[in-house]
């Protein structure tokens, strides 16, 4: 058992349980990291608020994936037969919603808007927008099972969008891991051979940081799974340099010791012993740096950052093993770890660190002089600018990638990832008022530079609707004003017109009732004649004597009736023709023309006032009609009767004995025509009363149609100055302003826009903005912010004024993702720094030496960012580094490199000696093989990124290979000048005796 436990056995059986455990209990790496692939911001930024307003009324973007299908025809346009294909393809799509997931489709044959959206102007690609449950399956699956289902022949077609690329970057990230895996164990294994002479110490040392690895990692993930514990694309492969690169620098460091002690004589317990104590505290102390550094960044607000400390629990757990797991293999190989070498050599001095830190310690500020005339130029070259594109982490060969490339080449580089400006109210904002508003700015916004096209609710294809601005209507109404304007003229004249008829009519009624009283008089006449023939008839017959004279009588008297009759006869019929003609010329034609030109009069009044006057007058010359075929008959009868009353009395004389007979007949036919006369004279005073009418309303006529006449010139010089007014006003910028009825709003055609631009409870509202450069580019996400600021200002103090404006969309999401990140860099990097520097001085028991140690990374951290940026534009094309490299870079580079300033002071406090600057010249010495070797396998493992081919991981590799080199050679000029003039100085000699450093 004593063996046993000297022979820490039973810490190899623990890590091999332990590592067993981890690997069984390892989750799905892959989904985890497609999972948490997504940047996480503080739920009060902007875009993150856009997201809250979108979730509440559509597709939760949360439950769903955004996915763009592409169709391209490469070579030529889109033929009829090409789009009838798309149109099939999209069909299916929409007949098996439920197969693929699909809960919403937008395709660019919907409609209007879409066709002006999703079809390009030059007629070679067309876009099918998709939401995708997340319940559906993984994005990786949903995106292989779209790719078959779009599938059209003779068109290229690419699954697309922000969850698609996100996705095809993960598995770039995994991809990337694996050959970084593999290119870092290789790197490592020669390395540690051409050191150590030997292939066991390379295994051991592998294994050992494998082991470390694996059950890191399982911890971690599953914190990830269970409770939520930062996590990104980045976080596996920087767990695994980290670990594998200062793992194996701490290993040469135990394994030295260990190799040195054995040299000594000592046995391989002894030297196991001696090798935990001295390696092992520098191994402590600077593992302890490292976990405070990555530790720290826990307290960062951006998730993105906060995923490093996984880099934190790997630190922690290979401090255990590292010094648990590494004794077994010493007590047990003891010198057979370092076979086939035999001969074990102490500590050999580094030349290099030798002789810099000689010449420095000679010559202190000359050396810090020209150390600054060097690296001031680096640290003033970085320009500071970053790329914000995470697509161009994606190889341009990735399908997804393509996709985006095909939409960015045939519409505006924006139309792939288009901003969405939402405003949330209080209240609904379907009516006048609001909408005007939101007109109003989405005009503003489509007038503002790098904007491509705006749709609203008010202008949902991206133009404005003529028919909703003042300025059409008031064109509708002038040019009513116009035809009213020719109607009253029109009836001006026509009231003229009728004015002459009117005058005209009263004449003719005037002659007609002069003709009427004649008539009644020669009637009269006629009824006093036929009464005295009458009497003369009965004296007639009671004697013949006195029948030749009353015969002549007679005959007289039946002559001037009969001129009186035919007179009367002629003016009938003159009075019947003059009022017939008079009335249908003057009052039919004129009136019924008159009134049909009076503006204002609907259809029905016309008619209403047309059917009174011809009744009027219907009525007036129906009765006179009536009366007279009745006294043209009774003429007729009378002229009849006269006739052979002369003939009776031309044959009177022929015989007496037909006296009695004639004047029997004569008596009655007298009877008779003493009747027709009563009745003629009645009839002739009806048609006397109803020309006396007639010719009061032909005179009522006259008199009023000047009048109106007057009435009709004055509202059309009235509407000509009020037309004068609106053409003007249409003419005006007031004319150029919103309005829509509320007829409109209730329109079907109008309500589709409010269900597509207004959430449900119609009190949200969203304008989508298309940029006309890159949405992740500086200008699109500087002008998203702008934009956002507008909307506030020309909202604020309006209806909408409290409403919530919130920008939302790629670039929106930039821009806060740069807000966050720059802010908590600071923050996080001044907290990192602050950690270290505590550390530092437990390790150093110093002040000023953790302010020289910090002070010469932060000046190699410059330096290599700027060297860094240069090397990928020149080698890479890229103008600018990608917007994580300077963070990573930083904790990698400030976190790895103060590892070796701790192995420094370390040996250096080791050192015994009368001055500081012989304890530091020696240390240099001694430190500085173990120095370089450590950077050259850091610098190698990092260096193994460079193959995944992902920008972000080859500039954080190169920037921190750079930054390396700088410290190799730096640190002995700024350590070794620092501890002379500090501690050799005027000011500090006396100070020196005192302080025992």
């Amino acid at each position: 058992m004593q063996k046993l436990l000297k022979n820490h056995i039973f810490s190899f059986i623990a890590w091999i349980l332990i590592l067993i455990i981890s690997v069984v209990a390892l989750p799905d790496v892959t989904g985890l990291t497609r999972e948490h692939s997504n940047i996480s911001l503080p739920q009060d930024v902007q875009s993150e608020v856009a997201k809250s307003i979108q979730n509440d009324w559509g597709p939760k973007q949360k439950d769903t994936y955004q996915i763009a299908v592409v169709f391209n025809k490469e070579k030529g346009k889109l033929t009829a037969d090409d789009k009838n294909a798309i149109n099939e393809t999209i069909d299916q799509l929409k007949e098996n919603k439920s197969k693929y997931g699909i809960k919403m489709v937008m395709a660019p044959d919907d409609n209007i808007a879409t066709k002006k959206q999703l079809q390009s102007k030059d007629d070679k690609a067309w876009i099918l927008q998709l939401n995708v449950a997340k319940k559906h399956g993984p994005v990786n699956d949903v995106e292989q099972e779209l790719n078959k289902a779009v599938k059209t022949t003779g068109i290229r077609t690419y699954v697309t969008g922000a969850d698609v690329l996100q996705n095809s970057f993960s598995n770039s990230i995994q991809e990337g891991i694996k050959k970084t895996e593999v290119i870092t164990v290789i790197f490592i294994f020669i390395v540690l051979v051409i050191v150590f002479k030997s292939p066991i110490v390379p295994l051991i040392s592998l294994l050992t940081v494998g082991v470390s690895f694996i059950t890191a990692f399982s911890i971690v993930t599953n914190l990830v799974k269970f409770q939520n514990f930062p996590f990104s694309n980045f976080t596996q492969v920087f767990m695994i340099i980290v670990l594998f690169g200062i793992g194996t620098d701490y290993n040469i460091l135990l394994y030295d010791k260990f190799k040195e002690d054995l040299g000594k004589g000592m046995d391989r317990y002894e030297a196991m012993k001696s090798s935990l104590k001295v390696a092992g505290k520098t191994i402590l102390y600077s593992g302890s740096s490292i976990l405070i550094g990555f530790s720290a960044l826990s307290l960062a607000n951006f998730s993105i950052y906060q995923s490093a400390v996984g880099v934190a629990v790997g630190v922690a757990i290979l401090l255990i093993v590292l010094l648990t797991l590494n004794p077994f293999f010493m007590a047990v190989l003891g010198e057979k770890m370092f076979w086939p070498v035999k001969k074990f050599t102490g500590e050999q001095e580094d030349k290099l660190w030798h002789g810099i830190s000689k010449g420095t310690l000679a010559h202190p500020i000359i050396y810090l002089i020209v150390l600054a005339v060097v690296v001031t130029p680096f640290a003033l070259m970085y320009s500071g600018h970053l790329n914000y594109d995470d697509t161009d982490e994606i190889d341009n060969a990735e399908p997804a990638k393509a996709g985006m490339r095909v939409v960015q080449k045939h519409f505006s580089a924006g139309m792939a990832e288009p901003s969405t400006l939402y405003i949330k109210s209080n209240h609904r904002l379907d009516n006048e008022a609001d909408l005007r508003l939101i007109d109003q700015l989405t005009r503003q916004l489509k007038s503002s530079g790098d904007v491509s096209l705006v749709t609203s609710v008010t202008q949902p294809y991206g133009e404005e609707i003529d028919q909703l601005y003042v300025k059409n209507q008031l064109n509708t109404v002038n040019q009513g004003v116009d035809q009213a304007r020719a109607g009253l003229g029109k009836l001006s004249k026509a009231s003229k017109k009728l004015a002459n008829g009117a005058s005209q009519l009263a004449d003719g009624t005037s002659q007609l009732q002069d003709g009427t009283g004649k008539l009644q008089s020669g009637a009269n006449q006629l009824q006093s004649g036929t009464s005295q023939l009458q009497s003369g008839a009965g004296q007639l017959q009671s004697g013949s004597g006195r029948l030749q004279s009353g015969t002549a009588q007679m005959t007289s008297g039946l002559n001037q009736l009969n001129s009186q009759l035919s007179v009367g006869s002629q003016g009938i019929a003159a009075a019947q023709s003059n009022t017939k003609a008079a009335l249908e010329k003057s009052y039919k034609a004129n009136l019924a023309q008159s009134i049909n030109s009076v503006p204002g009069l609907t259809p029905q009044q016309k008619m209403a006032a047309m059917q009174a006057a011809g009744a009027a007058l219907e009525k007036s010359w129906s009765q006179v009609s009536a009366s007279m075929p009745n006294v043209s008959g009774q003429m007729g009868q009378l002229q009849s009767g006269v006739g052979r009353l002369a003939s009776a009395s031309g044959q009177l004389n022929s015989g007496a004995t037909t006296l009695n007979g004639g004047v029997g007949q004569l008596n009655s036919n007298l009877g008779k025509l003493n009747s027709s006369v009563g009745q003629f004279s009645s009839s002739i005073g009806q048609l006397n009363s109803s020309v006396g009418q007639l010719n009061t309303g032909a005179g009522q006529l006259a008199s009023g149609t000047p009048k109106l006449t007057s009435g009709v010139d004055e509202v059309n010089s009235g509407l000509g100055q009020g037309a004068a007014y609106l053409t003007g006003l249409a003419s005006s910028s007031a004319a150029d302003s919103f309005y829509i009825p509320k007829e409109f709003i209730k329109n079907d055609t109008f309500q589709t826009s409010v269900d597509n631009y207004l959430s449900p409870d119609k009190k949200s509202a969203m304008i989508m903005i298309v940029f006309n450069s890159n949405p992740s580019g500086t200008e699109a996400t500087e002008k998203a912010q702008e934009l956002s600021s507008m909307a506030k200002k020309s909202l604020q103090g309006s209806r909408l004024g409290k409403a919530t404006i919130a920008m939302g969309g790629e670039s929106s999401n930039i821009a806060d993702i740069k807000d966050i990140a720059n802010k908590d860099f600071i923050r996080t990097a001044a907290i990192m720094l602050i950690g270290i520097g505590i550390a530092l001085i437990f390790v150093t028991r110093s002040l000023l030496q953790p302010v020289y140690i910090l002070g010469t990374l932060l000046i190699a951290y410059f330096c290599s960012l700027s060297i860094t940026e240069w090397v990928v534009k020149a080698t890479m094309g890229k103008d600018l580094l990608t917007w994580n490299t300077p963070f990573f870079g930083f904790i990698m580079l400030i976190a790895l490199g103060v590892d070796y300033s701790i192995f420094l002071m370390t040996r250096y406090r080791a050192i015994e000696g009368n001055k500081p600057s012989e304890r530091m010249l020696k240390a240099c010495g001694i430190i500085g093989t173990v120095v370089v070797s450590a950077a050259i396998i850091l610098g190698g493992t990092f260096a193994a990124l460079i193959p995944s081919g992902i920008p972000t991981l080859i500039e954080v590799a190169l920037a921190v290979i750079i930054g390396l080199i700088i410290l190799v050679f730096i640190m002995p000029i700024t350590l070794s000048a620092a501890v002379k003039l500090t501690y050799e100085g005027v000011h500090w000699k006396k100070k020196s005796r005192r302080v025992k450093d």
